[in-house]
């Protein structure tokens, strides 16, 4: 290639990840700065643990956004089952990695109101991970690949607190099922098929 050829500019799953990883940032701006003294009455000295949280999302939460962008590109190839097999199996991993450090700032009560401030002020949580799959079902069942009275917004909230809940049992239990049998089973028991 030439110096004068343009180069090729990022691929969309690239500016996916770019944008997740800015609102995560900005997120964390806003946290870092910490509450202010008319705010909380609890003493919120120790950012410790949101600092661990917002590390781990920064660094996993754009794993799961490729998931999800990968999964916008398969519209129409595959089977949807197929297709929502990797964003399953992403949406666990990325839970079963931060689960800890979440539980940890959840059990902070001002650190908990500054990160849901933080979120709101940003429409930045699991709603948008539910809007993406949700968007993905209703592509596919505009092109007869799903069951035409599929509640698309519901599908995707079961998958994904399925996936919530997978994390959760095996940080509690540690042993359960495998990872790929539970995926196999949570998607194929939306009955998306048609």
């Amino acid at each position: 290639m030439n110096a004068d050829s343009p180069s090729p500019g990022p691929s969309p799953a690239a500016d996916d990840t770019d944008t997740v990883r800015r609102h995560v940032v900005d997120v964390a701006t806003e946290l870092m700065r910490g509450p202010r003294p008319s705010d909380f009455t609890a003493d919120s000295s120790d950012q410790s643990a949101m600092n661990l949280y917002l590390t781990l999302l920064m660094d996993r939460l754009p794993v799961l956004a490729r998931a999800l962008e990968d999964l916008t590109a398969k519209i129409g190839k595959a089977s949807v089952e197929e297709n929502l097999i990797p964003v399953a199996h992403a949406t666990v991993e990325f839970y079963s990695e931060i689960l800890v450090a979440k539980l940890s700032v959840i059990n902070k009560p001002d650190q908990l109101v500054q990160l849901r401030r933080a979120l709101k002020a940003r429409n930045f949580g699991p709603q948008r991970v539910y809007g993406r799959i949700a968007a993905y079902l209703e592509e596919e069942r505009g092109l007869g690949r799903t069951p035409p009275d599929l509640d698309c917004d519901a599908a995707s909230q079961l998958l994904l607190g399925a996936c919530v809940n997978y994390g959760f049992t095996k940080l509690l239990l540690g042993d359960v099922q495998s990872l790929d049998e539970f995926v196999e089973l949570s998607v194929r028991g939306l009955r998306l098929g048609v």
